[in-house]
């Protein structure tokens, strides 16, 4: 093993660029494999509770009444209830003070029965990113957002992975394909997905370029042309099209935005189907891992904080 986060499969035949190229691309849907990781979670839950005598718990903070942080909000906790974890919503009000929220979310670092600890986007204008990670305890910090954590990632020591990009790596390990050495083109480089997507494509031996939506729209689509595989995380619609990328490019699409009444990847699905080899579809592609992912680490963090 190449590093605690290598996810490269050397036996596949899979790759982008190949030849034989279908007509349209390669669907790579995440609902299946996330059924999968459930079920062998809800077999490593039970097995810590015959053990310990108690679920792990999870503390979902949610600040305000944003409505896709509450919808979000209560399928995480039945998703979690139904694999065996205490987990409950920490609500607090939109108009919640900066020390009032430090006291609370001071009150879940020590409570023993909460192993786990993650806050809703957006928060109030108020409560920072910052002011959020400085506060938890990095123990309990499952969403691997703390600059210790990240820094532990990029040296590739054992750490909590954020969940969406680790989710999104699975989901290529689960498809066969191998990064080491391939043109991987990131766009967008924030902190909750951008940055550990970053770490974990390093850990791979990808070979990189980095862009976002800064970037001149010329070196833009040169990059695009050039890139073997695609990795959207910039939150912005339909940035890659097809008439910008090389046939048989692999596009994972992390993006989600809501256009109208519906939710669209970076992507431009339609364009991209007859030109790229492999495509996440919006959604249904890397969206289905995060939960399970992130369920994941609050059980590595019971585990922990226990001794196992």
């Amino acid at each position: 093993m190449e590093g605690i986060y290598s996810l490269s499969n050397n036996n596949s035949s899979l790759h982008a660029g190949g030849t034989g190229l279908a007509e349209t691309a390669r669907i790579l849907e995440g609902r299946s494999l996330a059924k999968e990781k459930r079920l062998q979670l809800k077999a490593a839950v039970a097995a810590f509770v015959e053990k310990t005598g108690f679920p792990p718990g999870l503390a979902i903070t949610l600040i305000g009444d944003d409505p896709s942080s509450i919808a979000y909000t209560r399928t995480l906790i039945k998703t979690a209830t139904d694999l065996g974890y205490k987990a409950f919503q920490h609500a607090l009000p939109g108009a919640v003070s900066l020390d009032e929220f430090r006291d609370e979310i001071t009150r879940l670092n020590t409570d023993p029965t909460i192993h786990g600890i993650t806050v809703q986007w957006p928060t109030p204008p108020h409560i920072t990113f910052e002011d959020v990670v400085s506060v938890l305890d990095p123990r309990k910090d499952v969403d691997g957002y703390n600059p210790m954590l990240l820094g532990r990632l990029y040296e590739q020591l054992d750490t909590f992975v954020p969940a969406t990009p680790l989710g999104g790596m699975q989901l290529v390990q689960h498809y066969g394909y191998n990064l080491r050495g391939k043109s991987c083109l990131l766009i967008g480089h924030g902190v909750t997905v951008g940055r550990p997507l970053l770490a974990l494509l390093l850990a791979e031996h990808a070979s990189l370029m980095i862009v976002d939506q800064s970037t001149p729209r010329d070196l833009f689509r040169l990059y695009a042309s050039q890139a073997d595989f695609i990795f959207c995380a910039a939150g912005a619609p339909g940035i890659v099209t097809g008439d910008m990328v090389k046939p048989g490019v692999v596009i994972i699409d992390f993006g989600t935005s809501e256009v109208g009444d519906r939710l669209v990847g970076d992507a431009d699905f339609e364009s991209l189907l007859p030109v790229a080899a492999a495509i996440t579809p919006m959604p249904g592609g890397t969206g289905p891992m995060t939960n399970v992912t992130l369920l994941g680490n609050v059980l590595k963090a019971a585990r922990q904080q226990n001794g196992l």
